[in-house]
C-alpha cells in the first residue's frame, strides 16, 4: 500500500477546481474561509484477529482536527482531536506534527469485520481509511498438503482426510475436470459437521482405466476451503495433449504418452498429409513420431485425429482408448501498411518531433519523434527500418526502439542501436515478476534495410509464446507465465510505441501485421 502526505487548502476557488476535476466525489463545504489539513497514513490496513499491530497517523491542521472511528467499541484513537496550528506555519509545511496511536481489540467473531476511520477539520472529513481484521475463523485438511493426493489400489476401499476446524464444514465429491460424474467414489461418514472431524470415502473396486476425482471441503459460507485429489490404480493411457497443433511449413511433430502397460496408435481416419512413424511396439511410458506434409498451398486449415489404445494382456482385459486431434494450419497473408499521412492518422505523436512521409521512400523518424497506437491486436508484427544514421558528436547514440505495453506497467521493449553494432531487448516486469534474459543480437549488416519481428502465439493457460526475428532470424523467444511478464495474456491488447530516441534518424519504410490462426475454426 501506498503512503501518502496529503494536503488541501480549501477556499471558493479551490472548490470550484475540485468541482471540476473530480468526478463522482461530493466534498462538504468548509465553514469559515478554509482549511490547511494535511496527514500522513495508509489507504488501507489488514489486521490480524488476535494481537493486531497498531498502526500511527500523523495530523496537523490550520483550524481544529478529528479523527474518528465507525466502530469505537473495538477501536482505540489515542487522541481523537486537536488544536489548530497557525496557518502561516502549516501552509509551509511547518508547524507541530501530531502522531497518534490506533489499537484495535481482538476480534473474537468467526467472521472478518470492517472499520473506517475519518480524518476530518471544520467540518470536511478530508480521508477515510479503511481497515480489515480477520476472524478466527480457521479450515484446514492436512492431507491437502500431500503433493501427489490420495492414492488406492485397484480393489478399491476407504479413504479418510481430516478436517482441523472451529466451525460448520461440508464435504464433496467433484469430478475430474472434463468428467460428468465421479459416482465411483462416495462420501460415507462425515459428509458435513462442526469443529474438528474425519470425512471417510469408499471407493469401488476398478476393472477399467485409471481414474481421478476430488474431494472437497467447503467453510460455512459454502466457500472451498481445500481440495484434494483422489487416483485410483487402473490402465493408464494419458496423452500429454489432446489436440496438436502444426505450423503450414511444419514437417514434423511428436506426442509423449504416459501409460503403465503395453499401447499402439493409429490414424483416426485415412489422410494423405499425416503419418505415424511408429504406431506399434510402445510399452510403458513412450513417444509417437509424426511425418507432416506442407500446406503453403492450403487456404484452410487441415484436421484429422489419432487414437490411441491399449493392448490387452489377456482376452476380457480391460481396454483404454484415446482420441488426439490433429491440426495443420495454412498460410495467412500479412496486410502491409505503409506510414504514410492517412496511416499515421491511426497513430498519436506524442514526442517533441513527429514523423514526416516521404513517398516512395518512407517515414523520417528524427530524433525523439514517435508514434503511440493502443489496443493493438495480438499475432505477427514485422518492421523495415532502413537508413540509420547517427548524429555526429551527440552526447548519446541513436536507439530506434520499439515498445510493447501492457498493463501493469509491463512492457517489451526491442532496440537497434547501430552505434553499438547490435539489436538488444529490455523488459518492464508485472508486479514483481521475472524477467527473460535475451541476448543481444549483433549479426547486422547496419548498410541494409533491417527487418524486425516480434512474433505472438498462445501458449499454456491463456498467455503466450514470444518470439523476436532479425531478417527472418530467429534473436530469442520465452513464454509467459504467472512468474514471467504475467500481463502478457492472449488476447490482451498491445499498446504500441516506435520512434528513435536520443539522437540521429531513422526511415521507417513500412510494417507488416499476420493476424494468429484461428485454432477453432
Amino acid at each position: 500500500m501506498k503512503k501518502i502526505f496529503s494536503f488541501i487548502t480549501i477556499g471558493l476557488a479551490l472548490m470550484a477546481l475540485l468541482s471540476a476535476c473530480q468526478e463522482k466525489q461530493t466534498i462538504p463545504q468548509p465553514s469559515g474561509k478554509g482549511v490547511d489539513l494535511r496527514y500522513r497514513v495508509e489507504n488501507e490496513y489488514n489486521l490480524d484477529a488476535i494481537s493486531p499491530k497498531p498502526f500511527n497517523i500523523t495530523v496537523k491542521s490550520s483550524k481544529p482536527w478529528t479523527i474518528t472511528s465507525a466502530h469505537p467499541d473495538w477501536c482505540i484513537i489515542e487522541q481523537e482531536e486537536g488544536e489548530a496550528q497557525p496557518d502561516s506555519l502549516v501552509h509551509i509545511g511547518q508547524g507541530e506534527n501530531t502522531t497518534l496511536k490506533v489499537q484495535y481489540y481482538n476480534n473474537p467473531s468467526l467472521d472478518d469485520r470492517t472499520d473506517y476511520i475519518e480524518i476530518a477539520s471544520d467540518g470536511w472529513v478530508a480521508k477515510k481509511v479503511t481497515i480489515n481484521q480477520k476472524g478466527i475463523a480457521y479450515l484446514n485438511v492436512p492431507e491437502a498438503d500431500i503433493e501427489e493426493g490420495l492414492m488406492i489400489e485397484k480393489a478399491g476401499g476407504d479413504l479418510v482426510i481430516h478436517v482441523k476446524s472451529n466451525q460448520k464444514w461440508t464435504a464433496k465429491i467433484v469430478p475430474e475436470d472434463g468428467a460428468d460424474k465421479a459416482d465411483w467414489v462416495s462420501i460415507t461418514d462425515g459428509a458435513s459437521g462442526e469443529l474438528d472431524g474425519i470425512v471417510t470415502m469408499n471407493v469401488k473396486e476398478n476393472s477399467g482405466e485409471k481414474r481421478y476425482a476430488y474431494v472437497a471441503v467447503y467453510d460455512r459460507h459454502d466457500e472451498e476451503r481445500a481440495k484434494i485429489h483422489i487416483t485410483q490404480d487402473g490402465v493408464q493411457l494419458d496423452p500429454e495433449t489432446f489436440e496438436i497443433r502444426v505450423g503450414f511449413d511444419q514437417t514434423s511433430a511428436i506426442l509423449n504418452v504416459v501409460s503403465n502397460t503395453k499401447w499402439e496408435a493409429e490414424m483416426g481416419a485415412e489422410t494423405d498429409w499425416l503419418t505415424i512413424d511408429n504406431p506399434t511396439g510402445h510399452n510403458l511410458n513412450g513417444t509417437i513420431n509424426l511425418t507432416v506434409q506442407n500446406n503453403a498451398a492450403g487456404t484452410s486449415m487441415r484436421k484429422t485425429s489419432i487414437i490411441l489404445k491399449t493392448i490387452a494382456a489377456n482376452p476380457g482385459d480391460p481396454v483404454a482408448q484415446k482420441e488426439i486431434v490433429v491440426k495443420q494450419a495454412y498460410p495467412i497473408t500479412p496486410v502491409r501498411h505503409f506510414m504514410d499521412n492517412d496511416e499515421m492518422g491511426s497513430w498519436k505523436s506524442d514526442w517533441a518531433n513527429a514523423p514526416v512521409y516521404t513517398k516512395d521512400y518512407g517515414t523520417l523518424f528524427a530524433a525523439k519523434s514517435r508514434l503511440n497506437q493502443g489496443s493493438m491486436p495480438f499475432g505477427t508484427y514485422t518492421f523495415r527500418w532502413k537508413d540509420l544514421t547517427a548524429e555526429e558528436g551527440a552526447a548519446e547514440a541513436i536507439r530506434v526502439r520499439h515498445w510493447f505495453c501492457f498493463e501493469e506497467s509491463c512492457e517489451l521493449k526491442f532496440d537497434l542501436r547501430p552505434v553499438d553494432a547490435k539489436i538488444s531487448f529490455d523488459f518492464n516486469a508485472a508486479g514483481d515478476g521475472n524477467k527473460p534474459s535475451i541476448s543481444a543480437y549483433t549479426d547486422v549488416d547496419w548498410s541494409k534495410p533491417i527487418e524486425i519481428t516480434y512474433k505472438f502465439d498462445p501458449s499454456g493457460a491463456n498467455f503466450c509464446h514470444v518470439t523476436y526475428l532479425v531478417n527472418g532470424v530467429e534473436a530469442g523467444s520465452y513464454d509467459t507465465s504467472e512468474n514471467l511478464l504475467r500481463s502478457v495474456t492472449w488476447g490482451s491488447k498491445i499498446n504500441m510505441y516506435l520512434g528513435v530516441d536520443k539522437s540521429g534518424s531513422a526511415v521507417l519504410e513500412w510494417y507488416e501485421y499476420t493476424e494468429p490462426m484461428n485454432w477453432d475454426e
